[in-house]
């Protein structure tokens, strides 16, 4: 399946590793100052890039190995591209998914970057 994956550039240090990737994700995707409190990004490698969803956080005094609940259904996925730093929306897919068709879009040439981010409504 050839699929064209629009994705937006970013002022990353390339190649972007865990760090880069939360600093990406803190400065251009939404945050829980911006949703609601007890709401906090998770992000995953992958071998091409790091996913990054909106989960929320246990209460406080829960305890601190109780594994992250998963990410809410119908919420945004992001892929922060590794060689690029580019940001990519998708839809709220598992993980293993995006990676599947994303790894996809790049063997296919299929990862168009953007000059500029699209405009808010």
């Amino acid at each position: 399946m050839d699929m064209d994956i629009h994705a937006y550039p970013t002022a990353a240090s390339t190649p972007v590793n865990l760090t880069e990737a939360e600093r990406i994700a803190d400065q251009y995707l939404p945050t829980a100052d911006d949703a609601e409190p007890g709401i906090t990004n998770l992000l995953t490698e992958f071998d091409s890039g790091f996913t990054v969803v909106a989960i929320f956080l246990p209460p406080p005094g829960t305890d601190p190995h109780t594994p992250l609940p998963p990410p809410t259904v119908g919420g945004s996925v992001y892929v922060i591209d590794k060689a690029t730093g580019a940001v990519s929306f998708w839809p709220s897919y598992p993980t293993d998914l995006v990676a599947e068709l994303y790894a996809e879009a790049l063997r296919t040439d299929g990862l168009i970057i953007d000059p500029d981010w699209p405009e808010e409504d």
